[in-house]
């Protein structure tokens, strides 16, 4: 007999040590609704097992479920019913539902939660009648104490990541229509329960010109992600209100910054695509220790537009420059944040080397595409925030006159 109980109490332990790893693998309350049932009915033997949080029914047994449920919470104990007389003896107007089902024996559990109201029920049942002895009974309660805790961290998971969603798709631009130009741009957090401070933003300004800025605040959580909300609206108001060069935008912007408090550090860069006075497109910017824009040109040749000054936040009053580049009809700007290029196995130099390789063998005609393939070769080598704007420059389109001249021939530009 001493053997006897010995044994039960070890296939007890076991079980519910599975129990607890398995349930404490889950994150989300979908996982809970999924992972409990499948475990409760490889532990208990059930031909049924579910889950049924606390609320209106659902699903085809919804009727069966709720009555169920219904009294175990009102009750605040487990219901047993170790046979289909039982079930109909406690609940008569199913009694032809349980027929249906093909229920024997049940047990309905109220899951605990942290207030101290049930959260829902387990709820597990038999095609035979069932005997519920001492072990038995201490194993219901026992896994509906675990279900319970987690299906309360689930639900507390969910509505996290229901407001750090929120929190992030409101923060993140959305682009402008602008003629001539394509424009594309890409968001990837590296944890989908955080926020990140990388942002971009495009602002179409007077004279077709187009701002282009790209950020990154250091840090990934809720408080980064406010100051870089921060920063990025001083400087949308800066880049509407004012006509200066980028380099004095961002002094202004870090002057703001240490001004009003602890200042954040960050690193951006601020750009404007306009047309060049002697034709064609040029790129004007300023680079406060972010990564360099990287210009894709029509032959396929990949090149950073290099020069750099602190980064924001770092120290007062630092000298920053504007530097200006040419762009080819038809070439693309990539903008990123390091995100893209950084990983733990592999130093920035070599993130720049592998992107540039990456670049030159994709066509860089659509932006979008050109984002998402990129993004799907280097994304997954990297574990931090990834955020990136592209934007194609127009080809070289000929006049009218020039239509009629001979072909391969071309008015010289004044």
């Amino acid at each position: 007999m001493m053997i006897e109980k010995s044994d039960a109490a070890l296939r007890r332990s076991r079980l519910l040590l599975h129990a607890s790893e398995a349930l404490s693998a889950t994150s989300t309350t979908a996982d809970v609704l999924v992972t409990a049932p499948a475990l409760l009915r490889d532990t208990m033997g059930a031909m049924h097992a579910a889950v049924v949080p606390a609320g209106p029914p659902t699903g085809a047994a919804s009727a069966v479920s709720e009555a169920l449920t219904r009294t175990a919470i009102r009750d605040r104990r487990s219901q047993f019913y170790e046979s289909a007389i039982d079930l109909t003896v406690e609940h008569p107007a199913l009694a032809e539902d349980f027929t249906q089902l093909g229920w024997q024996a049940a047990v309905c559990a109220p899951l605990p939660g942290e207030s101290g109201a049930a959260t829902g029920a387990l709820l597990l049942a038999w095609d035979e009648p069932r005997n519920f002895y001492v072990f038995d009974r201490a194993v219901v309660a026992t896994l509906a104490l675990y279900v319970g805790q987690a299906l309360d961290r689930a639900v507390k998971h969910d509505a996290r990541a229901a407001i750090t969603e929120a929190l992030q798709q409101a923060m993140i631009s959305q682009l402008p229509h602008v003629d001539d130009y394509d424009v594309a741009a890409y968001y990837r957090a590296a944890d989908a329960q955080r926020v990140g401070g990388d942002w971009y933003d495009v602002i179409p300004g007077p004279h077709d010109r187009l701002a282009l800025v790209i950020g990154d605040v250091v840090g990934h959580d809720p408080a980064a992600a406010a100051r870089m909300g921060q920063l990025r609206n001083m400087l949308r108001a800066y880049l509407v209100d004012r006509r200066e060069p980028p380099s004095t935008l961002l002094r202004r912007l870090d002057a703001a910054n240490h001004a009003l408090g602890e200042p954040t550090m960050a690193t951006a860069v601020v750009a404007f695509l306009d047309r060049a006075p002697q034709g064609g497109h040029r790129l004007r910017w300023s680079n406060a220790g972010h990564p360099p824009p990287v210009l894709i040109e029509p032959t396929g040749e990949v090149r950073s537009l290099t020069g750099n000054d602190t980064l924001l936040g770092a120290r007062r009053n630092t000298p920053r420059h504007t530097y200006t580049a040419a762009l080819p009809p038809g070439s693309t700007l990539l903008l990123h944040t390091d995100g893209l290029v950084e990983t733990r196995k592999h130093s920035i130099d070599e993130g720049f080397a592998r992107l540039h390789r990456r670049l030159r063998r994709h066509d860089a005609e659509n932006p979008r595409d050109l984002l998402n393939h990129v993004a799907g070769e280097m994304a997954c080598e990297c574990s931090d925030d990834i955020a990136m704007l592209a934007i194609r420059v127009p080809h070289a389109r000929a006049s009218v006159d020039d239509a009629m001249l001979p072909l391969g021939i071309r008015r010289p530009v004044s």
